[in-house]
């Protein structure tokens, strides 16, 4: 591999430097300064609210933290994970596999069209449309229903862009140049972006195309990091967005606004991975060749939405909002023989071949709010449509027979000012569901078994209830319970029948999943100083785990789960306009193994991250100079149980992370650097995956650059 010495080394030398003689331990915040949070209406909540108004832990993670945490590693799960306590490590690969929030799935949204595929969950929601075109994120922690299907662990909400009305044209430019920090030529990777927005007296408008050029992640020994052979990899990629987003105020009190989003992203298919070996603690690698023979094409996310949000104020009082959208999603996973799981015929040879997930989505979503005095209403109805299938991509054969997925679900919110220290809330949503599957027949690793369609329905109330009261100015206490609904992965029950006579009406796996959350809180703010102490369980009396069999696939096991855990946030703002400060999750999960009721052992990695530690400082320096540097530990953590997986225990870790910004005349200049003192580690995922495979033994990244230029004219 080649190396390059060009003097932008001695540069990011001397501005990592300079950083750090600043600081000596320090992250990224949380959330901005409260007095931000109470001004923005937190749209994934749909009750018209701000953060304050809500009794649970919400975070709002602003533009100017998405541009710092991109610029260290530019995936959407790598900017929750180090922002959102909670929030499991990133793995950065193309599925978000083991990426959890409280122990438990989110819902992934845009512009609040959901983005996650329950029917065949190919954990991939997070990598379908690109981060900068992304105004803010909010995240709502804990099971909840107010965005239907999928949000047992929370709900994370993208807004894309906006301009302001009546501010003219104005285009940004944006390019970054990533490398290790010995600038191998395979480790090269560039991003540039262009974002035009045009803000009038009626119309606004927002067009933008990003192009993603990834090349491999380097360890820190030098090695490329391993590429994951089947879930798919961003490493060595090329994504490209283009969006687009048009709001037409056609009445002093009515908009309607147009979102297009149209995200792609494949694998080059320059290299191929190489298998570790965890008896002798090496890693999996990948080295340059053409993985076709082994792994058929090289895999890919295809993502495209289009969605229509009306906004009408003044209608019997209050405002409506309604959204139609549409959604179609495609994710090929690499192939392999897998040991003839893929064979023609039950008895046949070994045969290569490869799955896609395609999922097309139809939603509309109806929200009335109005106040009365103190007393606030929301009232809704949801129509949500899903038809997903697996197909086997070399062969033409159906892995998953095309599943039909309808919900029409009404709501109720109540919030009441009981008095200026007192509010309480509560409220109900209806699902009623009905999911449909044709008569089909498994493929030869599941014994080619006949098995009757259904049409199963069912209908679940999902309640919610909360209580804040304002002790002082200083001090709020809450509490609050939720449920979250959601469907076990169908396609992992449908695809796994080895049975004859069974049919889908009596599968007990596919019958929903509920979850009951209960939090309660403190949040207080003393001049300088806010902080946060939230306490939560999280239980499910069916829920699903994911397992693997003997042929080394994932599949769905219903168990009793439950969850248990606390955060804490403490932040301080100095006097100079500098901001120390820290949070740390700390979570806990056991299922039932035996099904005789009661949980006896710990869930692996794979279903909850570990406990952890971040602490940040951040601020400007000589005016000109923004600069944020990171420190995350991930603790320790033993699996106990009858049924936890052997040697599956986890060594922490430690990584930091820097980011300075320079605003000059032609633009801002930033660098971002990734694991700072090129600290070596096994991933999360790496150490805790129960299989203990060869082909997931993943280093972490080692020091990392990325060199970016903002110019907006």
């Amino acid at each position: 591999m080649k190396t390059l010495t060009p003097p932008v080394t001695l540069i990011a030398a001397a501005i990592v430097s300079s950083i750090w003689m600043k600081v000596a331990i320090a992250q990224t915040p949380l959330e901005p300064p409260e007095e931000q949070l109470d001004e923005i209406v937190v749209r994934a909540a749909r009750i018209g609210a701000t953060a304050s108004a809500i009794a649970g832990t919400v975070s709002i993670i602003d533009a100017e933290t998405i541009v710092q945490q991109a610029a260290i590693s530019d995936d959407l799960y790598s900017v929750l994970s180090i922002t959102v306590p909670g929030f499991s490590p990133s793995i950065q690969k193309l599925t978000g596999r083991s990426e959890t929030l409280r122990g438990r799935n989110p819902l992934y949204l845009v512009d609040g069209v959901p983005q996650h595929n329950a029917l065949r969950d190919g954990s991939r929601d997070g990598h379908s449309f690109d981060l900068d075109f992304i105004e803010r994120i909010e995240v709502i922690n804990g099971s909840n229903a107010i965005q239907g299907v999928g949000a047992t662990g929370g709900v994370v909400n993208t807004v894309t862009v906006s301009p302001e009305s009546n501010s003219g044209w104005n285009t940004r430019i944006r390019a970054r140049l990533l490398s290790s920090d010995d600038f191998d030529s395979d480790s090269l990777g560039y991003k540039a972006s262009v974002l035009a927005m045009h803000g009038g007296e009626d119309v606004d408008v927002a067009l933008g195309i990003a192009l993603h050029e990834r090349g491999l992640f380097i360890d820190d020994n030098g090695n490329p990091v391993g590429m994951f052979p089947t879930q798919g990899d961003i490493m060595d990629s090329t994504s490209v967005n283009i969006f687009g987003k048009v709001t037409w105020r056609y009445a002093p009190e009515g908009a309607a606004t147009l979102v297009f989003n149209d995200f792609d992203l494949e694998r080059n298919g320059d290299f191929r991975p190489v298998l570790g070996d965890r008896a002798a603690d090496i890693p999996t690698g990948t080295i340059e060749g053409d993985p076709s023979a082994d792994v058929g094409d090289p895999a890919r996310n295809e993502n495209r939405l289009i969605s229509l949000t009306v906004n009408q104020g003044n209608v019997l009082g209050g405002e409506l909002e309604a959204q139609i959208y549409d959604q179609s999603f495609e994710g090929l996973f690499e192939g392999g023989e897998f040991g003839g799981f893929f064979r023609l015929t039950p008895d046949g040879d070994p045969f290569l071949d490869q799955s896609a997930i395609v999922s097309d989505k139809f939603g509309i979503k109806t929200t009335y709010n109005k106040s009365f005095d103190r007393l606030a209403l929301t009232l809704g109805l949801d129509f949500f449509e899903d038809s997903s299938a697996q197909v086997l991509a070399q062969s033409g054969r159906e892995w998953v027979p095309e599943t039909d997925f309808r919900s029409i679900a009404p709501f109720l919110q109540l919030g009441y000012e009981v008095s200026d220290k007192l509010s309480v809330s509560g409220g109900l949503r209806t699902e009623f569901a009905s999911l449909e599957v044709d008569d089909y027949v498994t493929i030869a690793a599941a014994n080619s078994t006949p098995v009757a369609g259904g049409d199963p329905d069912f209908d679940e109330t999902l309640f919610n209830l909360g209580v804040i009261y304002r002790i002082n100015d200083s001090f709020t206490v809450y509490g609050a319970f939720s449920e979250g609904f959601t469907m076990p992965d169908v396609g992992r029950v449908l695809r796994a029948v080895n049975t004859p006579g069974q049919d889908v009406d009596n599968l007990f796996a596919l019958e929903p999943i509920v979850t009951d959350n209960v939090e309660l809180g403190v949040e207080w703010q003393r001049g300088g100083f806010t902080g946060r102490l939230a306490a939560f369980r999280s239980q499910a009396d069916n829920g699903a785990r994911l397992i693997l069999n003997d042929a080394g696939v994932f599949e769905v096991q219903r168990q009793e789960t439950d969850i248990d855990g606390f955060e804490v946030v403490a932040e301080y703002a100095l006097e100079s306009s500098q901001v120390i400060g820290a949070n740390y999750s700390n979570a806990d999960g056991q299922f039932d193994s035996d099904g005789i009721g009661g949980v006896d052992t710990d869930l692996d990695g794979v279903n909850i991250g570990p406990n952890r530690l971040n602490l940040y400082a951040y601020g400007p320096l000589a005016q000109v100079i923004t600069w944020r540097v990171t420190l995350s530990y991930l603790e320790d953590r033993d699996f106990r149980g009858p049924a936890a997986p052997v040697n599956r225990d986890f060594d922490g870790y430690w990584i930091a992370n820097a980011f300075a910004n320079w605003d000059t005349r032609s633009g801002q200049l930033y660098l971002g650097v990734e694991n700072l003192f090129n600290e070596g580690y096994f991933t999360y995922f790496a150490q805790t995956e129960p299989g203990a495979r060869a082909d997931t033994f993943f280093r972490g990244n080692g020091r990392t650059l990325t060199l970016g230029w903002d110019y907006t004219f």
